[in-house]
């Protein structure tokens, strides 16, 4: 069964509703207050991290920090109450929560305002005037806290499964049709959505470890897991804190593999199936090579191949109980060791990159477009996207039009650069193409400059002699002309040698 997350505005009495459906279920119910409770017990400064994004929303390091953790605590949480499903959520954006996942039912409910301003004042003992403008400004304040730390519009209807308006329906009516609604078969958990539940989980839970030790605590370090293997992604002047991440993730349960890498950026890589023998995968490696980065890499798995793929891969995300440590075997592996599921290239292009210094993790995005998009709006640590081959079933119109769209959804959605594959080479590295190219170009400039040098005197009177004194318009529309001319071929050759250099 899914997870219901119900998201309301503040004093809307959605308590009951969840309570209702609490009743009916017999799941266990939990709540944004439950859980930041739990947040603050554990040591994250929750008042602060709300107080500093709501009043002085610029993401500086330390503001980071506490919004990661913060979101990697919420998320344990709620991964350990609903491993496989059965959880009702009540909260104000708790939908934002396990992007990904295809079990959730995410509800917005709409009180009217004048419910909301009745229990507001009986609540905090208001009169109505104050409790207005009191609704008012926290309704702004969770709006700027979606908007900075999920990245998100809370006006997005798309965000939401249902949109239920309770001008004119009972908390009873709509806790009958969120139960009904539960037993649809599209939001059941699949082998896809619980491999995301359960990467989503391990991803957490190592954040929230490295957090808590004090050999790893103050490293900027990003984590994600994919079917039990963690890849931990520190900078260059942190490098002698990688032995201390081995050693605290070292027996974190269902942790398979970890993995360090050091790199000065990142760069994320999209597409639907990896080839480390592929010309694209050499371009990448060596614009990662220049910029000292790593390249993280995002594989798209279409809707209808999803299911069968993910059920083959999801053993290997709930693996045995037993610690790293101790099922370690020197080496030696049994015979009857677990079938692994074919992943398009993924593992040989990551193991190439790992062998290279240059990996920077990799997961997998079961689904659609609008799938990929959610789960990559947290990703804003990039330095450039690159968009290789997608939408394979697609014929080749289809295909270009919907990559288009795909690289301007995530421009927006993450502000960083993003190119395709094709335009790569063009724009970063110097190949054959870039050869020719600057052959023509100084060539041309060559000739330029010699036809002017070596005819300065019909120039010069052109300019400013008895020519010019004859024809003053031919001479302001030959400079009009000529300038942009030189510029543009004179900067493509300057381009062109810093480009074939390394320097960008």
């Amino acid at each position: 069964m899914p997870i219901i997350m119900i998201s309301s505005q503040p004093h809307s009495g959605c308590e009951a509703l969840a309570e209702s459906l609490v009743n009916k279920t017999g799941w266990p119910l939990t709540s944004r207050k439950e859980l930041v409770e739990k947040a603050r017990e554990h040591g994250i400064k929750v008042g602060r991290l709300e107080l500093s994004m709501i009043k002085s929303p610029e993401m500086h390091e330390k503001l980071a920090r506490e919004k990661e953790l913060y979101l990697a605590f919420i998320t344990a949480a709620t991964c350990e109450q609903a491993p496989a499903g059965n959880l009702v959520y009540e909260g104000r954006v708790g939908h934002l929560l396990l992007p990904g996942v295809g079990h959730r039912l995410r509800v917005a409910v709409e009180v009217p305002r004048e419910t909301r301003v009745k229990n507001a004042m009986q609540a905090l003992n208001l009169p109505q005037d104050k409790a207005m403008a009191y609704l008012d400004q926290i309704d702004e304040d969770i709006a700027k806290w979606a908007r900075y730390v999920h990245q998100q519009d809370l006006n997005e209807l798309g965000q939401y499964d249902i949109v239920i308006n309770l001008h004119n329906m009972s908390m009873e009516n709509t806790s009958e049709i969120l139960h009904s609604m539960a037993a649809l078969p599209g939001f059941q958990p699949t082998a896809a959505s619980l491999k995301a539940m359960a990467d989503h989980h391990l991803t957490a839970r190592a954040k929230l470890r490295l957090a808590d030790d004090e050999r790893t605590r103050k490293a900027e370090l990003r984590v994600k897991a994919d079917s039990g293997i963690i890849t931990v992604t520190y900078m260059p002047q942190q490098a002698d804190v990688a032995g201390d991440i081995l050693k605290v993730l070292r027996d974190l349960e269902h942790c398979r593999e970890v993995r360090c890498t050091m790199a000065e950026t990142n760069i994320l890589w999209i597409q639907e199936a990896f080839n480390p023998e592929s010309e694209n995968f050499e371009q990448i490696n060596r614009l990662a090579q220049r910029w000292g980065a790593a390249v993280e890499l995002l594989r798209l798995v279409p809707q209808e191949a999803a299911e069968h793929e993910a059920a083959q891969a999801l053993p290997a995300a709930a693996v045995s109980q037993k610690p790293a440590a101790e099922i370690y075997t020197g080496g030696v592996e049994d015979d009857d060791a677990l079938p692994t599921a074919d992943d398009a290239g993924l593992s040989r292009t990551l193991e190439e990159l790992v062998a290279r210094g240059r990996s920077g993790g990799s997961y997998t995005v079961y689904g659609s477009q609008n799938e990929l998009l959610e789960t990559v709006k947290g990703n804003d640590k990039s330095a450039l996207v690159i968009i290789g081959d997608i939408f394979l079933s697609k014929g080749h119109e289809a295909r270009q039009r919907q990559t288009r769209e795909l690289a301007l959804a995530v421009r927006e959605r993450l502000k960083t650069p993003v190119i395709t594959a094709d335009e790569l080479q063009a724009r970063f590295l110097f190949g054959k193409r870039q050869v020719v190219k600057f052959v023509a170009f100084a060539a041309l400039v060559a000739c330029i400059y010699t036809l002017v040098f070596s005819t300065q005197g019909p120039i010069l009177d052109f300019m400013g002699g008895d020519m010019h004194q004859k024809y003053k318009w031919l001479t302001s529309v030959v400079v009009f002309l000529f300038v942009p001319l030189i510029a543009y071929t004179y900067g493509t050759v300057t381009g062109l040698i810093l480009k074939m250099i390394g320097i960008d």
